[in-house]
């Protein structure tokens, strides 16, 4: 009897344990599922080129854009940020890797771009997901043109701008022209913007030519330069494109002889060409050595230096803004939803990164901010420092809308 009783005491406590472990459960284990979830990193994808014309602009853009992320922790609302890094080579090898980006690793947006091409490829692949794409290197007038798009925003400087920045310096040495440029949207884009401004300013081409990206020789478009004996040299190549043409125009005898501009000259094209070949007057973004840079430009030069033993160029700038604006909106709007980090980069303005607020405008996502003509100098001091700032457009009393494409003759409709 007793023994039947102490049994029926010792169910009595396995049941009593067990419904307090069921209660224990059911109170903890939805904020231990929580806080599972809360620690899940966000996933910002990279596409930036490893290989190819441009692979040394990449490398800069990625170390830039970690730099941003030790800004801000490298957590975001208690919330890790890991950035996955894929090849930018090709339209086609892009758009695998941003599908790649989204579907597999399910990331909650996506920076970088150098190459046109590449963005115009990408770009209908971001707006169907939904998921905010910053073009931190592109130039193609269509990006925030033509084809603009809702989920897509620019950080570097359309063709537009660029021309009509450095127009002016160049048009005083004559106003007959010679264009060599890139065979895809960038260069082609280019040529035609800046054809447009020479001509109507009562200019003249008196030839151009039309190269393959990753061209290696140039003497033959050279020697027709020299044929062609024009005012100025006008060029829409970048990356070691340039970098190569600007040693080849040096060693046939033509460095500080022919005035020369292009779209737009990384400070790593002409590291990589010298200080004897390193010649020309160029529309620049940004340039560590501006005597005129903010405090947050300055730090992050600084930072920058310490970590990799040599300056930043524009392209890692681009990229630190571009993850900065990024992870600014996942903090701000509290959501990793496209449609709420739309909305928050549109209206929001950007203090200290550059002497004005720098904003995106709703209407084509395109950054508005000053931009910089520089001429390499004379005298190069070290191995870096190759710019004189010769102005910056537009001056300080004009809008800084006003080097940029108006609402009313822009193809742009976001709806």
């Amino acid at each position: 009897m007793n023994n039947d009783h102490d049994d029926v005491r010792q169910d009595r406590r396995k049941l009593l344990k067990a419904g307090a472990a069921l209660g224990a459960a059911a109170t903890i284990g939805p904020f231990f599922i929580g806080n599972a979830r809360a620690a899940e990193p966000l996933r910002i994808g990279l596409l930036l080129p490893k290989s190819g014309s441009y692979a040394v602009q990449g490398a800069q853009g990625q170390q830039g854009a970690m730099l941003a992320l030790e800004d801000f922790g490298g957590h975001v609302n208690d919330r890790p940020v890991e950035v996955v890094w894929y090849d930018e080579n090709g339209p086609q090898t892009t758009q695998q890797n941003m599908h790649k980006l989204i579907e597999e690793k399910h990331v909650v947006a996506v920076q970088g771009g150098i190459s046109s091409g590449d963005i115009l490829a990408i770009m209908p692949v971001a707006e169907r997901a939904s998921v905010p794409l910053m073009a931190t290197g592109p130039n193609a007038s269509e990006i925030t043109g033509a084809q603009c798009s809702k989920h897509t925003f620019r950080v570097d400087l359309p063709n537009y701008t660029t021309v009509r920045s450095v127009y002016p310096e160049l048009a005083k040495h004559g106003k007959n022209w010679y264009f060599i440029y890139a065979s895809y949207a960038w260069g082609i884009d280019g040529f035609n913007q800046m054809k447009g401004v020479l001509t109507e300013d009562g200019g003249k081409v008196v030839g151009a030519d039309k190269t393959p990206l990753g061209t290696t020789d140039f003497s033959s478009y050279i020697l027709k330069v020299m044929s062609a004996e024009p005012d100025a040299l006008f060029l829409g190549i970048g990356g070691s494109d340039l970098t190569n043409f600007l040693k080849q125009f040096h060693q046939m005898g033509l460095t500080d002889k022919l005035p020369i501009s292009a779209l737009v000259a990384n400070d790593t094209d002409l590291w990589s060409a010298g200080p004897a070949a390193a010649t020309g007057i160029y529309p620049k973004i940004w340039n560590y050595a501006n005597a005129d840079n903010t405090q947050k430009s300055n730090q992050f030069a600084k930072t920058f230096e310490e970590k990799h033993g040599k300056p930043p160029e524009s392209q890692a700038w681009q990229d630190y803004f571009g993850m900065s604006a990024l992870l600014t909106a996942l903090k701000q709007a509290k959501s990793t939803d496209g449609k709420d980090m739309v909305a928050f980069l549109e209206q929001h303005k950007f203090e200290g990164y550059k002497e004005r607020p720098i904003y995106f405008r709703s209407w084509d996502h395109q950054l508005i901010q000053p931009t910089l003509v520089a001429s390499v100098k004379k005298e190069i001091p070290d191995k870096y420092d190759y710019f004189d700032i010769a102005s910056v457009q537009p001056g300080a009393s004009e809008p800084l809308e006003s080097i940029f494409p108006d609402q009313q003759t822009s193809e742009c409709q976001l709806g």
